[in-house]
Parts: C-alpha cells; sequence; structure tokens
C-alpha cells in the first residue's frame, strides 16, 4: 500500500482521498484507500478474535463494494440487523448459503479486495464454520 494512504487514520478521509485520487487521475491509489478504509473500520468495530474481525472486514468490504457500484454511500442495513440477531459468523454462513453476492464478489475483485468476501472467511477459518453446522 502507497505511503500516502497508509498516512490515512480516518476512513472518512480515505473517501476524500479516493475521490481526489480518480479525479486527478490515480485510480490505483483510489483502490488502496477504499481497501484502508475497510480495514480502519473493522479495527474500530472492536473484534473479539481473528474470526471476528475478518467477518466485520468482510461486511464492510460488502458495503464498500454496494457502494462502488451504486456510486453512493451504501450500508448493509439488513446483514447489520442480521449481525445484531444472530451473531457475525452465522450472518456470513446465512449470506453465503444464500448464494445471491455474485456480483458484490465480481466488484470485489475489481476494487482489489476478494480476499475480503464472505467465501473467504469461511476458507481461511473452516472451524468456525463447521461448528455451526454440527
Amino acid at each position: 500500500m502507497h505511503e500516502l494512504v497508509m498516512r490515512i487514520h480516518e476512513p472518512e478521509l480515505c473517501y476524500v482521498f479516493a475521490r481526489n485520487a480518480r479525479h486527478r487521475g490515480h485510480p490505483e491509489l483510489a483502490l488502496q484507500a477504499h481497501r484502508r478504509a475497510v480495514d480502519l473500520r473493522a479495527e474500530r468495530a472492536g473484534a473479539s478474535s481473528e474470526v471476528e474481525f475478518a467477518a466485520l472486514r468482510a461486511i464492510f468490504a460488502y458495503e464498500e463494494a454496494l457502494s462502488y457500484s451504486k456510486g453512493k454511500r451504501t450500508r448493509a442495513t439488513g446483514t447489520w440487523q442480521m449481525v445484531n440477531r444472530s451473531g457475525l459468523v452465522p450472518t456470513i454462513a446465512r449470506r453465503l448459503a444464500s448464494g445471491s453476492d455474485a456480483s458484490v464478489d465480481e466488484t470485489l475483485k475489481e476494487l482489489g479486495m476478494e480476499e475480503y468476501s464472505f467465501a473467504a472467511v469461511r476458507d481461511a477459518y473452516p472451524d468456525a464454520f463447521g461448528r455451526m453446522a454440527a
């Protein structure tokens, strides 16, 4: 990640940086700023374990993909409601079972955040998802 992007410590400033970078002809820096915003938001959410951090990061990346594809800030309201009712890992499992995130996965690939997808979380922490099936 570029040094200028790493200096940013506020997600909101990442979005400003991304917009400015895009206008100045540096789309690669804009993508890095979006990724940095996702990382910062996940760090601030206060996960109690690595799998929870990865799940939070995946949900924030999902929001980023929705926002990118719609052209305006979009919140994953239904997903957050599910998190409040069921928890992070069960929500990721349900989102994967629904199978309706193919277009989001393409957008995540376009943003360079494919390792932040729901499937990547499941693949990285199979034990957490295996316990749910039992």
